[in-house]
């Protein structure tokens, strides 16, 4: 079971936060690439927990949409960021009950 976890962390980090996205001629830039990298995993990570009992299906694509907001201003409040995720999470919500009810 262990493993699931760090295969999904690792695909969280490629695909989601650009470790597959290095373009660097020498080890340092690639050890600084991957560092970088896994440094936004610690901070996805640490965000998930933090918010897991307000928000139980947080993900790394929203903690994504949630910094961005917050970098870009146009979610200044807390109250206009969990309602932006709330909405994802309702939608997910559905997905997960429309699969069970097919299966």
């Amino acid at each position: 079971m262990q493993r699931y976890w760090v295969e999904r962390a690792f695909q969280d980090v490629k695909e989601q936060l650009g470790l597959h996205q290095y373009q660097v001629r020498s080890w340092i830039s690639w050890y600084h690439h991957v560092a970088l990298t896994m440094m936004a995993l610690h901070f996805t990570l640490q965000t998930r927990i933090e918010e897991k009992e307000d928000l139980p299906l947080l993900s790394c694509p929203d903690v994504k949409i949630m910094l961005a907001k917050k970098l870009s201003n146009k979610l200044n409040t807390q109250n206009g960021i969990s309602s932006a995720i709330q909405k994802r999470h309702e939608q997910r919500q559905a997905d997960i009950d429309r699969y069970k009810n097919y299966s």
